[in-house]
């Protein structure tokens, strides 16, 4: 059964701002007059007072979603904005400081769920919202904070700790623990019974898929690694996968690789292998030098559209900006594209494989970035202060 927050932890997440265009009751717009233009874009914070959590210096972007062309959120640690004009103009949203938003999943404009901690340095809170973010009811998961979670509708979703994976059938209410298959530290379903795992083996990695929830898993790819840290999966279809595979990392360099499939496993194919001098060899067949090379630095998200469209933004702090390379041919070709933003962390949100958003998520030149042309160029949408 839900709960809500007490004593602290329940006057931060009540407490809201004024919304315009968030949430279910939210007032319509005055009709503007005719001859009145519309006002420029701002690139800056927007006029906005965000908090930071206690026991963090200033504010800061951690995720970022958007809906539609219009309607979109990003969070912090303490704060979420959203914008309903393509991030042409933001609003608060919520801005207590007492919640560290670390994901959201928004399913419409008014519900959705996210992870937060209470506090800085505690585990992970799922929260649910029906209006819009402005205040959060709590979803007990027992003695299991989640790291990702992703829900397919307000009833049905996946909650995900380092090495294992729960399901909830009822909103929340109640979770059971999937089978996953030992020494698994990734899983991603697209369905409630399609999924696939990355498993750290003896030697390198394995690529797991089942077709029945859980209760079954078989071997689909196999990738030789010196080192074995873990990766992460992404797709939106159950036989349309990418797989971005971790090797070593040092001097401020990460080594890795991403594989793809298009037919559920029956084949794979090596996309990227960026090997480094301070990381060592990539995982997988040795390539010849930049033949397969991706985007310098750490890969920190990857956006997938449909069967198409496939994009992976990197960074490093030896780095001036974050670096970019995106697919438009379901892996036939990949193209590096120029540097999309200051910063050397960032999360993506891409609606078509033309438009799509960044939100740079280091402590250094935190903003938001959209792009109309798959990357090309970036457009800065709202920038927080330098750090102090």
């Amino acid at each position: 059964m839900k709960k809500a927050l007490t004593g602290l932890a329940l006057a931060a997440v009540l407490a809201a701002g004024a919304l315009t265009g968030f949430g279910a009751a939210a007032p319509a717009p005055a009709a503007a007059a005719s001859a009145s233009p519309a006002p420029a874009c701002r690139t800056d914070a927007h006029g906005l007072q965000l908090k930071a959590m206690k026991d963090t210096s200033d504010p800061y972007l951690q995720s970022i979603q958007f809906l539609s062309k219009t309607i979109g959120r990003a969070a912090g640690n303490g704060f979420m904005i959203g914008t309903s004009d393509g991030g042409c103009h933001w609003q608060t949203i919520y801005n207590t400081g007492t919640l560290n938003f670390a994901q959201m999943q928004f399913l419409t404009n008014t519900t959705g769920y996210v992870l937060a901690q209470v506090a800085y340095g505690k585990p992970n809170t799922l929260l649910k919202t029906t209006d819009g973010g402005s205040s959060y009811t709590w979803i007990p998961t027992g003695a299991h904070p989640f790291d990702r979670i992703a829900f397919m509708n307000g009833q049905t979703g996946f909650g995900f700790t380092r090495a294992f994976t729960y399901k909830t059938a009822d909103g929340g209410k109640t979770w059971t623990k999937l089978p996953t298959p030992p020494n698994t530290r990734y899983a991603h379903f697209m369905t409630e019974q399609k999924g696939w795992a990355l498993v750290l083996a003896a030697g390198g990695y394995d690529v797991k898929r089942t077709v029945d929830g859980g209760r079954h898993w078989t071997g689909s790819l196999r990738v030789k690694s010196d080192t074995v840290v873990g990766g992460m999966i992404y797709g939106t279809d159950s036989a349309d996968v990418w797989v971005l595979l971790y090797g070593a990392s040092g001097m401020s360099q990460t080594s890795y690789a991403v594989y793809h499939t298009s037919d559920a496993g029956a084949r794979w194919k090596q996309i990227l292998s960026r090997p480094t001098a301070g990381g060592g060899p990539a995982p997988g067949p040795v390539v010849p030098a930049g033949k397969l090379a991706g985007p310098a630095g750490r890969p920190t998200d990857m956006a997938v559209v449909g069967r198409q469209a496939a994009f992976l933004v990197a960074g490093s702090g030896a780095l001036d900006a974050l670096q970019f390379g995106r697919s438009l041919d379901d892996g036939k070709t990949w193209t590096n594209l120029p540097g999309a933003a200051p910063g050397y962390d960032a999360k993506l949100s891409f609606l078509t494989p033309t438009t799509g958003y960044l939100a740079v998520t280091s402590f250094e030149k935190p903003g938001i970035y959209k792009t109309a042309d798959g990357g090309k160029t970036w457009t800065k949408l709202f920038s927080l202060p330098a750090r102090s």
